[in-house]
């Protein structure tokens, strides 16, 4: 056997480790999935989601949902929104200072770590200090504080794919369009940001499914079991707080399937958004290749 034959059997046999690592991750989305569909699917239905309320009244917002999740997935997407609001711009800009405009300095290695280990902080340290601003403040626990808090936790996602896709962006690019006589601020706006587009989208879906899953830090600052409407300064349902209680505190089978049914409904919504993200981005990769 020479070296040819050699190196040709050991190349199918690391693309075999390969392939069978990434099967065994599949199964294993695969397994959990499809566990929780077992489970849950037959939860699913008018009155889990509205209760004895119209669908349609409750929608509107023109009847109040007692005994469904449907508070429960507007309070979840109010706390998707209101961490976004704040935590975009800071990650965005963030970024684009750091690697547009910053020079490798003991400043910006102390923001790099600074945000490195905010991503790395457990969820509940994050509960605790909103839950500290939230009395210190005086507002008290509300959708305000617990978006805060949840941008608190995003901001790192959102400024590391930014500034990721920023270094992806062709350095050709940049000096075009400062040849022709654009600032740098001109070019960042109108060259870089567009083309690092489909990383920073990326990143913001990330963050959002990141903040609509998590239980510990608005189980202090913001999450109830029962709420009616949204306000900033109001407490809200949310579907992980909803999980959280029933699977810890159900008293009957049919409480445990719906505890199974949140968790698909969830679920579903991670999927949603993260093929949203994957279409976005490769959308943009074809429209600025």
């Amino acid at each position: 056997m020479n070296y040819s034959q050699k190196a040709k059997i050991e190349e199918k046999i690391v693309f075999s480790i390969l392939y069978l690592f990434g099967f065994i991750v599949v199964a294993i989305l695969f397994t959990i999935v499809s566990y929780i569909f077992i489970k849950g699917v037959g939860a699913l239905d008018m009155h889990f989601f509205f209760g004895d309320a119209n669908p349609i009244n409750a929608i509107l917002g023109r009847e109040r949902v007692f005994d469904g999740i449907w508070n429960a997935i507007i309070g979840t997407l109010a706390l998707v929104l209101v961490s976004i609001m704040f935590s975009i711009p800071f990650g965005v800009l963030g970024a684009v200072y750091l690697h547009e405009y910053a020079s490798d300095s003991y400043l910006t290695r102390i923001i790099r770590f600074s945000s490195d280990t905010l991503a790395g902080f457990p969820s509940i340290v994050f509960g605790l200090f909103g839950y500290a601003i939230a009395i210190k403040s005086g507002i008290g626990p509300c959708l305000l504080i617990a978006g805060l808090t949840l941008s608190f936790m995003i901001l790192p996602i959102i400024m590391r794919t930014t500034e990721e896709g920023l270094k992806a962006v062709p350095r050709g690019l940049r000096e075009g369009s400062l040849a022709l006589g654009a600032t740098k601020w001109q070019t960042i706006r109108k060259v870089v940001l567009p083309a690092a587009l489909p990383q920073i989208i990326t990143g913001i879906i990330l963050g959002m499914g990141r903040s609509a899953e998590e239980t510990a830090a608005i189980m202090f600052t913001g999450a109830t079991a029962f709420a009616f409407g949204i306000g900033l300064f109001n407490r809200v349902e949310a579907l992980p707080f909803s999980l959280y209680i029933l699977a810890t505190e159900y008293s009957s089978p049919s409480e445990l399937q719906d505890a199974y049914g949140i968790a698909l409904v969830l679920i579903v919504m991670m999927f949603v958004l993260f093929g949203l993200a994957n279409i976005i981005k490769n959308r943009f990769k074809i429209s600025y290749a």
